[in-house]
């Protein structure tokens, strides 16, 4: 039965034709149409967050796809308030004071907003580096090279001051594991702003690594991709097609335009190493190969 804590990723893979209401209720949710971007995305997102991000009351989103599944009215149940406390289904954030610092009212139609951390209340403005995403979502361009780059440029001591069109709640994994913790706020229904800071005491950030990963093997077979030119999420769908098709041995050389750090997480979820460098200005070299090669 879907709920409202079903993932993207499992509602899809048992109703693939799903994905056209998902579409209708929001054009972010296109990227789903592409096979490699949902495996990556589903099982992250809940419908609870997808009603989020587009604006309408889960109930009515949960409703409107068991109809278009074909679920009996008698099949339908209340959506569990868990459910909609905890829009993603990944394990809780290292490095954030909660996995969820604003949640939904108990009637799941709005937002409970948390006292801003006593980390941020006293943190002046040289100290905050801001970065509003709005349009740039609003003209269908992807975001996320913009952000990682600028959390890359935070000195110590700065906190990173996110503007978006809704809750990036993804973005929470990806910058928790770096040692982020953040605070939401919701400015309106399509203006959020999302702070992101280190606690005090809590490690250093990790840096991109490379996984550990060596120098290749002299000799070892290289396939070069060159993705430099295309739109997102374009270059993400051509390297993770490319990686399906890598052998042990191998070695996929990625030209791109910068480092694509949302990349990283997910090779070194697969198990790949990975290395980059930048040879020249404008070009970011990855070469990436199985985590299982003898060196």
């Amino acid at each position: 039965m879907i709920t409202g804590d079903m993932t993207v990723g499992r509602l899809l893979d048992e109703h693939p034709d799903l994905v056209e209401v998902l579409v209708r209720y929001h054009p972010h949710f296109t990227c789903l149409r592409k096979s490699l971007l949902r495996r990556v995305m589903g099982p992250r997102v809940t419908l609870a967050f997808a009603a989020r991000i587009a604006g309408v009351p889960v109930d009515d989103l949960v409703a409107t796809l068991r109809r278009a599944a074909g679920e009996a009215e008698s099949q339908v149940s209340p959506q569990p308030h868990s459910a909609l406390a905890s829009p993603l289904s990944s394990p809780p954030l290292v490095g954030s004071v909660s996995a969820r610092n604003a949640a939904l009212s108990p009637e799941g139609r709005g937002f409970v907003q948390s006292p801003k951390p006593a980390a941020l209340a006293a943190v002046a403005a040289p100290r905050q580096l801001h970065l509003d995403v709005r349009e740039d979502v609003r003209r269908g361009q992807e975001p996320f090279a913009r952000i990682m780059a600028a959390v890359k440029a935070l000195d110590p001591g700065q906190v990173f001051v996110l503007r978006a069109p809704f809750e990036p709640a993804p973005l929470y994994d990806v910058l928790g594991k770096r040692g982020f913790a953040h605070w939401t706020e919701r400015r309106a229904d399509d203006d959020w702003s999302i702070w992101f800071y280190r606690e005090a005491g809590a490690a250093p950030p990790a840096r991109p690594r490379a996984n550990g990963a060596q120098a290749p093997i002299a000799g070892t077979r290289t396939r070069v991709l060159d993705v430099r030119g295309l739109e997102p999420p374009e270059p993400m769908v051509k390297i993770l097609e490319a990686l399906e098709e890598l052998v042990p041995g191998e070695v996929l050389e990625v030209l791109h335009e910068r480092r694509p750090m949302l990349l990283y997480p997910q090779l070194d979820d697969r198990g790949f190493l990975h290395e980059t460098d930048e040879p020249e200005p404008g070009l970011s070299r990855i070469r990436i190969h199985h985590g299982d090669r003898a060196r």
